[in-house]
């Protein structure tokens, strides 16, 4: 008998539910309007219309939702305003319905059922029903279209469509945490029948596209088919600035309204001026990948000592400034079901020094060719300079980054990602057939705890595995854990609507929301 008890977002907040949906507890259902906010950071009355102008931290070629640029955390408050997806992050690792009305599973959330709102639309006013769901789906899982998101669509084994608001989606195996693939790529619609005149697919989100330079900016307009609430902003314009400090001294001088960022000191020199708000959450985690087919790290003895090696503690206040968070596991964020104990080594340098000293270990540590990542590369290269292991730091092009990595080609890697913001990442990094499984690690206890947690329903038997993937992975060390870093947005203070995400695990602000306030 199947269990579809379906739970109201208003619910689930309430009880504080940790993770992304729990199969076999049914589903969850969505209120009136996406537009819907518990709390702002900023309050005061919206004016009618105004350009917006956002500052981003990376280059982009294409809005095409395929790319998987444009679902990057960093980058989530432009695609979104135009590709609004079917659910939505909330706190602590759940998830909630955005554009989909509810979405359900059978016992062993094999099958999930979505319902569409209705009354979709694409900003061509055409309209967004469940059989376009389904082609957006499958064109991601087409290999003509090189889509990132292939290894997501390939989670699917079949999809029907009953009516023309209800997709039933049946799996190939088992995922408690399928919801959560519908916050990003899956679940941000496209139409795979017309474009703009940009040559993007059109989406069904606030706002539309108007203007594109690629590298350099985007333009937004309100989109008049939107479903939701009206949008008060008439223009939302972002402008690509790569270098941090450029970018911070552009919103302090005002050519800025809003800004992404994971810079430290900047959310500090913020919070000390009058003119400008801060709005963070601990949403990126960062490791140190290690490529365990390379001779020099093979020896797992080794592996443990460079754990050892690393103050995580002394790198946290250099790096962070002592205000992200000391990690060592892939669940770490997901608060109360995060382990307590995963037995990843402790700092000691005297005991990593007797395993690395005198062994004449060279390394080289690849790293974005960004400042704090270089930054944290270094820092990292001293601490294990102290332990006799000679590290030369590379760093790397932004946009060539990923391409490195996926190719293996690097012995460590520092690698800060937001894909561990719920459960389903670690089967991502660290299933033995895991798409995005880079280290090459495999671990039969590790693929066994991780496909048993996708099956579950109970919390406490699913945090059981969680607790089984850790140690195991503090055992093998494919990765070297540091901190999650806390990331977000500053503004001044003419934004208004922006909401709290203080207590999110990916940071996903639809700009639709936001509005300048009234002189």
């Amino acid at each position: 008998m199947n269990k579809k008890t379906s739970l109201t977002a208003a619910a689930i907040a309430a009880v504080g539910c940790i993770l992304s949906l729990i199969a076999g507890c049914g589903g969850i259902s969505a209120g009136t309007s996406s537009m819907d906010n518990s709390s702002s950071i900023q309050a005061g009355k919206a004016a009618e219309g105004g350009t917006l102008t956002i500052g981003l931290d990376r280059e982009v070629q294409t809005l095409d939702i395929a790319s998987s640029i444009t679902t990057q955390q960093p980058l989530l408050i432009l695609s979104t305003a135009v590709y609004e997806p079917l659910m939505k992050p909330g706190a602590a690792g759940s998830v909630e319905p955005d554009m989909a009305q509810s979405l359900i599973s059978n016992d062993n959330a094999s099958q999930w059922t979505l319902k569409l709102r209705d009354g979709l639309k694409f900003s061509d006013g055409s309209s967004l029903k469940s059989q376009q769901v389904v082609d957006h789906v499958k064109r991601l899982a087409d290999p003509e279209t090189k889509s990132s998101a292939m290894a997501q669509a390939a989670l699917i084994s079949n999809m029907e469509t009953p009516d023309d608001l209800t997709v039933v989606f049946t799996l190939k195996t088992p995922n408690a945490d399928f919801p959560s693939q519908l916050v990003r790529q899956l679940g941000m619609i496209e139409s795979t029948t017309a474009r703009d005149d940009f040559g993007f697919p059109i989406g069904a989100g606030p706002y539309k596209v108007t203007g594109f330079t690629a590298g350099s900016e985007v333009t937004l307009a309100r989109n008049d088919n939107y479903w939701g609430d009206k949008p008060k902003l008439d223009k939302v314009v972002y402008k690509m600035v790569p270098d941090a400090d450029s970018r911070y001294q552009s919103l302090k001088s005002g050519d800025l309204d809003l800004m992404w960022t994971e810079v430290a000191s900047q959310f500090q020199d913020a919070a000390s001026n009058q003119d400008l708000t801060t709005v963070t959450a601990p949403a990126s985690m960062s490791m140190i990948m290690l490529n365990t087919k390379d001779p020099a790290l093979q020896d797992v003895k080794v592996r443990k000592a460079l754990a050892r090696a690393i103050d995580r503690n002394a790198l946290n206040k250099a790096v962070n400034l002592g205000e992200g968070k000391i990690v060592d596991n892939p669940y770490a964020l997901l608060t109360s079901v995060a382990p307590k104990d995963s037995g990843y080594p402790e700092y000691d340098l005297e005991a990593a020094k007797k395993v690395l000293d005198g062994k004449d270990i060279k390394l080289k540590l690849s790293c974005e060719n960004r400042a704090d990542t270089v930054q944290r590369a270094t820092a990292l290269k001293d601490m294990l300079g102290k332990a006799g292991v000679d590290v030369t730091v590379n760093p790397v092009e932004s946009v060539n980054y990923t391409a490195t990595i996926m190719k293996g080609d690097y012995q460590m890697a520092d690698f800060m990602t937001s894909i561990l913001s719920d459960p389903s990442g670690a089967s991502y990094l660290f299933l033995s057939k895991g798409p995005y499984n880079f280290t090459g690690y495999k671990n039969g206890a590790v693929d066994k705890a991780i496909s048993n947690a996708m099956t579950k329903s109970d919390l406490k038997s699913r945090a059981d595995d969680f607790s089984t993937v850790s140690k195991e992975l503090a055992k093998d060390l494919p990765v070297l854990w540091t901190t999650a870093m806390n990331s977000g947005f500053i503004m001044n203070k003419k934004v208004v609507g922006f909401p709290d995400i203080s207590k999110n695990t990916l940071i996903q602000v639809q700009v639709g929301q936001l509005a300048l306030a009234q002189n």
